[in-house]
């Protein structure tokens, strides 16, 4: 295992599974690990919070994206490893110690809906837009994913230039991945169970958000593949990200 282990944690109104979230994670000893970012929460989840006494929790007054809560989360830790997975429990915290032994072998490991038994209880939309998804990522960027959009993964801290990453909303997941393509790395993948949320409400309006995903993703590989222009012509200045750390 590495020096340390980062789980950041993206959380906007999860009051309804953030509590179980945490103890499942605190089961699995890895409480001391917790990076929790809330991104403007008005339901009382800060305040569950603020209740964890290991875990470190990084505050935005305001919804400043998905994207920005990942980039705040990592900037804000130092772990060799890090482990991203969001807290509405569609992913089971059960599947970071799996995700941690395979990144001892490979630098970028996702978790799959996909492999295994796939994803029983997923909308019939969102299956398909996912499969889509993943097979034009793949076809322009020459990977294998089957799930380039999930919301479990892990890197470690190494393996990708992180500080250029600058999307703040949900198109964060297009452009990790169109980072760890660019940067000569293959996605690894461990197989994960999903259920759909029981509390709390989806943030992602999927159909408009699959549109936008596909459209920076062949814009990014028009940009690079096509023309030769750099994808990320310049990094995130640390001024421009306004998270205000709780403790």
């Amino acid at each position: 295992m590495p020096a340390g282990i980062d789980i950041v944690v993206p959380v906007l109104n999860e009051a309804s599974s953030i509590d179980e979230f945490h103890a499942r994670v605190e089961g699995l000893g890895l409480a001391d690990s917790l990076i929790f970012v809330d991104n403007g929460s008005t339901d009382g989840t800060l305040e569950r919070l603020a209740a964890y006494p290991h875990a470190r929790v990084i505050r935005h007054t305001a919804n400043l994206g998905y994207g920005a809560s990942v980039r705040d989360g990592i900037a804000a830790g130092s772990g060799e490893w890090i482990v991203i997975i969001d807290a509405d429990l569609e992913y089971p915290p059960e599947a970071i110690p799996e995700l941690l032994t395979a990144l001892e072998r490979s630098p970028v490991v996702y978790g799959s809906r996909f492999l295994g038994p796939g994803p029983q209880d997923m909308p019939r939309t969102r299956y398909v837009g996912n499969v889509l998804l993943s097979g034009v990522y793949n076809l322009l960027f020459g990977q294998r994913t089957t799930d380039v959009y999930t919301g479990i993964k892990g890197l470690r801290r190494d393996a990708i230039d992180i500080g250029v990453l600058r999307m703040t909303g949900f198109e964060h997941g297009a452009e990790i991945a169109l980072l760890i393509a660019l940067s000569g790395l293959r996605i690894d993948e461990i197989p994960v169970r999903f259920s759909r949320r029981r509390g709390g409400r989806s943030k992602m309006r999927h159909a408009p958000e699959l549109l936008k995903l596909l459209f920076y993703l062949v814009s990014y590989w028009w940009r690079g593949r096509i023309l030769g222009r750099p994808c990320f012509p310049r990094p995130v200045a640390a001024e421009q990200r306004r998270g205000d750390r709780i403790r």
